[in-house]
């Protein structure tokens, strides 16, 4: 059992090694085209403007949104986005996987000694989806600063929890539903709605979808613990499911499980793979 344990640990740092090499390579690409990077970064910094301003705009008519303030929406808004920018720009290349799988360019990727996820994830590997990451952080920034807490060592200690745990379960949730376009790879348009879909949902209280969705996101589905179980803790504040406390610390173990199960579905996709290029 040790020693299975230690093979597979050996097999993910080179996996991990190897996905390293593959973006160093495309970042080494791209520094060609340094003005280029730099003008989708000053989109990303004004998409982030706009979108404060609309949350601006909302609440401007609302006092607040099923009980949560400006700064604790912005703080909802800014992890959830985080979570799933840092998950797309390491698996970004896998919404293209569709297209592969028509065109018959995964017929190669299946005999080359490495993964296949670490190569389908650095195919077209783009490295302006950095700039991703600006209009989070800048909301965070904002949201933190204007959050009205008392940041105790635990809070402090689950920020950086809560943000780890959820871009493992944003990235989870990308490689499961990646892995039905290996046999069904027209579902792209289904696909990337499930992927958006749920980063829209963590992005405001859970409460607003009703209380049987919320239910769902937090028991059936991992949704909840992106970020809202952790953030009611940060925010003081109670679950309106009346779970136990404890439940708000669960997002690193619904992490492993999401990966595990991302993990079980990408091999079962790999292995009902069937050729459709010429």
């Amino acid at each position: 059992m040790r020693h299975r344990a230690g093979e597979r640990l050996r097999l993910l740092r080179e996996e991990v090694g190897l996905y390293l090499v593959l973006v160093n390579a495309a970042f080494r690409s791209a520094a060609q085209y340094r003005v280029s990077l730099l003008m989708y970064t000053l989109v990303e910094m004004a998409g982030a403007m706009i979108d404060l301003a609309a949350i601006s705009i909302i609440f401007a008519h609302l006092p607040d949104l099923k009980g949560f303030s400006l700064a604790e929406v912005g703080f909802l808004y800014g992890t959830s986005a985080l979570a799933f920018a840092l998950a797309e720009m390491m698996v970004g290349p896998l919404d293209l996987l569709g297209w592969h799988v028509k065109e018959g360019r995964l017929d190669p990727v299946l005999i080359r000694p490495v993964s296949v996820l670490v190569q389908a994830a650095t195919m077209d590997f783009s490295p302006q989806r950095l700039g991703r990451l600006v209009q989070p952080v800048a909301v965070l920034a904002v949201s933190l600063a204007a959050l009205d807490v008392s940041w105790s060592p635990v809070r402090v200690l689950l920020l950086p929890i809560m943000v780890g745990s959820g871009t493992l379960i944003a990235l989870g949730l990308a490689v499961a539903v990646a892995a039905v376009l290996f046999v069904a790879p027209d579902s792209s348009v289904a696909v990337a709605a499930i992927r958006q879909g749920s980063a829209l949902a963590t992005q405001y209280p859970l409460t607003v979808f009703g209380r049987r969705p919320a239910l769902l996101m937090t028991v059936v589905l991992p949704i909840a613990f992106v970020n809202w179980q952790p953030a009611l803790f940060i925010l003081a504040r109670p679950d309106p499911l009346g779970l136990p406390e404890a439940t708000r610390f669960l997002s690193p173990a619904m992490a492993v499980l999401s990966c595990a199960v991302a993990a079980a579905a990408w091999r079962s996709g790999v292995r009902h793979y069937r050729s459709e290029g010429g």
